[in-house]
């Protein structure tokens, strides 16, 4: 059976969307680009997926792919973590102001097709540890749980994490030299082997040069082929780390953009 290559451009989809096979046509190479409808997801004024801080939904499913979303509500407000649609094109630094109302943005001002076009806004919940399995907080798999391969996956910095990093605030440092922001990609197969990660810098100051420094800012792809070294997978899940951290975990915001996710189906 032939492998089919599907692209997952987020244009704008739907938390439960997924698209029938008839929406998809099958190229000469045999890859399957889905390209979803405004209709499918409501956004709100600042263009943020309604549902992100709704305790009753569920992950985010484009084209038979899940992204995993949760969201809890207490006496001190919702929380969420996942995966969060977002189509802002909000780039400005909120760093004198409260980034907690400015979470959705990416220092593209979109995802790969364009300014305002959506993408994921990823936060990682650093309370899950190592080796958190099932219980990870940003997963993503297929949504019928059939085995898959991974090729790559575009990322960004997120407003509020480029911004803090560049400037401080009173939780996390203003990087310097020596410091780093850093994504760790997984894959688990289906016997439940987890790979060696695949390793990403979101920002890079470890080199004595300061003319070496890197903070990305603009849409990057990551090569994940690496994660298919023990076979097919169930699913794929992401970290970070940050050498801004302490004995309750990464000072540094938890949040990046995805966008462009890349997979075989089996």
């Amino acid at each position: 059976m032939n492998k089919k290559l599907l692209r997952l451009f987020l244009l704008p989809l739907g938390s439960a969307v997924l698209l029938a096979a008839s929406s998809c046509s099958d190229e000469p190479d045999n890859t399957v680009t889905v390209s979803l409808s405004n209709a499918a997801l409501q956004y709100d004024e600042s263009g943020v997926w309604v549902d992100c801080q709704n305790p009753a939904a569920g992950n985010v499913v484009c084209q038979n792919v899940s992204f995993s979303h949760s969201a809890e509500s207490s006496e001190w407000g919702t929380f969420w973590s996942g995966f969060c649609p977002s189509r802002s094109n909000d780039m400005a630094d909120y760093s004198d102001g409260n980034w907690l109302d400015h979470q959705w943005g990416v220092m593209s001002g979109g995802g790969i097709a364009g300014l305002g076009t959506p993408f994921l806004v990823a936060y990682w919940n650093s309370s899950e540890g190592e080796n958190p399995g099932d219980a990870a907080s940003l997963q993503m798999r297929m949504a019928d749980n059939a085995l898959f391969s991974i090729r790559s996956v575009y990322v960004n910095n997120s407003t509020y994490t480029y911004y803090t990093m560049k400037n401080g605030n009173a939780y996390s440092k203003k990087f310097d030299s020596g410091d780093w922001l850093k994504l760790l990609f997984y894959g688990v197969t289906e016997s439940g082997a987890v790979t060696e990660p695949v390793e990403f810098y979101l920002a890079d100051y470890r080199d004595s040069n300061s003319a070496s420094w890197t903070m990305v800012k603009d849409w990057t792809q990551v090569n994940l082929e690496a994660l298919n070294a023990k076979g097919a997978l169930r699913y794929v899940y992401v970290q970070m780390a940050s050498s801004d951290s302490g004995v309750f975990g990464m000072n540094t915001p938890g949040y990046f953009a995805l966008d462009g996710l890349q997979i075989v189906l089996e």
